[in-house]
């Protein structure tokens, strides 16, 4: 065996969590603080952008409770699901490494695009 089944479902729901966070926060950024200032590619839901990632966002928020709720009961320090602390810890180093370092020197890709 290579572990308890317990930390093999912790593992994917931090992975799908990440992947789902990963996912929401574009969309929610382009639904609250780019509102007004995104210019919508060739492909766009119209009137019903909004709607749309407001959905997404919802369900990225359900996904995330459900998939960080214990996995096994009665809950103990060995069936507790440790999805919340990994998650926030790395949420936690990111937003840290950002603040205190990398907005100062990271510049993004570069672009190559005609206007």
């Amino acid at each position: 065996s290579l572990g308890s089944l317990v930390a093999f479902q912790a593992m994917v729901s931090v992975a799908t969590v990440g992947i789902y966070i990963a996912y929401a926060l574009p969309i929610l950024f382009r639904v609250t603080l780019a509102r007004k200032s995104f210019i919508p590619g060739p492909f766009s839901l119209g009137r019903y952008s909004i709607l749309v990632g407001w959905v997404a966002v919802l369900w990225v928020a359900t996904i995330t409770v459900l998939f960080s709720l214990p996995v096994a009961y009665p809950v103990t320090k060995e069936t507790l699901n440790y999805t919340p602390v990994a998650v926030g810890g790395v949420l936690l180093l990111s937003v840290s490494s950002w603040i205190l370092s990398a907005r100062k020197w990271f510049k993004g890709p570069t672009t190559y695009i005609d206007e």
